[in-house]
């Protein structure tokens, strides 16, 4: 299961790790209990965007065939199932609430906002580790499958190609400023 899960979420693990190193790297900690825990937030952040598919299962589309398996994998705690079958019917769903323009500029001001105001090394490992592999959903979602009108679905069109570079300036510039508050 942990050779599939790593399989899975490679790209995303890494980034985790790339952001917990920046994270040790510019607040220099010497807490061993605080190291886990920036490790940790980190690592949890890589998963975040993935409640989406359970929030759908649970709250949005319970009745619909993807929300029936979802809840037949949690049910069973077949988790390996559960991660291999959103990794593989990921585009099934439309309208994400996590994965989505809205979401993700409310997670670049959470970001701002928990490093500037919150002791807590953890939040901030959480928080930036979920906006980074944010970004990098969204350039998955532009490079592979060259649309982007599933990421902003909340808008009334998808941005062409220069607005969707402003867009990506614009939270490469939030990423920059939450690690130069560090």
């Amino acid at each position: 299961m942990l050779k599939k899960t790593l399989e899975l979420y490679k790209f995303s693990l890494l980034l985790a790790v790339f952001v917990a190193t920046a994270i040790l790297a510019l607040t220099v900690q010497k807490n061993p209990m605080q190291i886990a825990l920036v490790i940790l937030g980190a690592l949890v952040g890589a998963f975040f965007l993935d409640l989406d598919y359970i929030i759908h299962a649970y709250f949005l589309e319970s009745e619909s065939d993807f929300g029936k398996s979802v809840t037949g994998f949690m049910h069973h705690k077949d988790f390996k199932g559960l991660a291999n079958y959103i990794y593989y019917h990921k585009n099934a769903l439309k309208e994400k609430t996590l994965n989505s323009a809205i979401f993700q500029l409310v997670l670049g001001g959470a970001s701002v906002l928990v490093v500037s105001y919150t002791a807590s090394n953890f939040a901030k490992a959480l928080v930036i580790s979920a906006f980074v592999n944010s970004m990098y959903r969204l350039a998955e979602q532009h490079f592979e499958y060259k649309n982007t009108a599933d990421w902003f679905w909340a808008f009334k069109k998808a941005p062409d190609k220069m607005g969707l570079a402003i867009y990506c300036t614009m939270l490469l510039a939030m990423l920059i400023l939450a690690f130069f508050l560090l």
